[in-house]
């Protein structure tokens, strides 16, 4: 699969660079580089699902950019129109801040003006007291809707014995 950077800009705020099919970059007003993309998922569902991605290239803190918003969208949005795959995510760990990702994460999709059309399930899976905060997001009309959420919701109560995760 490949994203459309065009369609990408004609939606976005800022502008939006293709570095490969499915990563891009663009620069806010406040010189903060962002990298966000999607990579096929190898082990949980195959051919079906592809893990999203935010990487805030400079790594600081950085005020609240509504705009930022709108570019996720916009890639996110892409990526549906393109294919009916099952999009992911990990909220990551590195700086403690994994829960204020996560509900970022639902807020940006409660937000987003066609979240009718798509479903987000997100779990936390707990290993022993580290929480890993993950999400599914499949857009309603996928013709694998039903088993695609059996599966994630399978994977979920099973996590556990799957991964050995420990706390850093």
């Amino acid at each position: 699969m490949r994203l459309s950077v065009d369609n990408i800009n004609k939606k976005s705020p800022y502008w939006v660079i293709q570095l490969d099919d499915m990563t891009f970059r663009f620069v806010t007003k406040n010189g903060v580089i962002y990298r966000v993309g999607f990579y096929k998922d190898p082990y949980f569902l195959g051919e079906k699902a592809y893990h999203f991605f935010i990487s805030n290239e400079n790594r600081v803190l950085t005020p609240k950019d509504i705009e930022v918003y709108k570019v996720i969208t916009s890639v996110i949005e892409e990526f549906f129109e393109q294919d009916s795959s099952v999009m992911l995510y990990i909220c990551d760990p590195h700086d403690h801040r994994e829960a204020i990702r996560d509900n970022l994460y639902k807020r940006w999709f409660n937000s987003y003006p066609h979240h009718e059309e798509l479903t987000l399930q997100a779990e936390e899976l707990n290993f022993d007291g580290y929480v890993v905060y993950t999400g599914m997001i499949l857009r309603n009309d996928n013709p694998e809707y039903t088993e695609l959420l059996e599966t994630y919701k399978a994977f979920v109560k099973r996590a556990n014995s799957i991964y050995n995760i420990q706390p850093k």
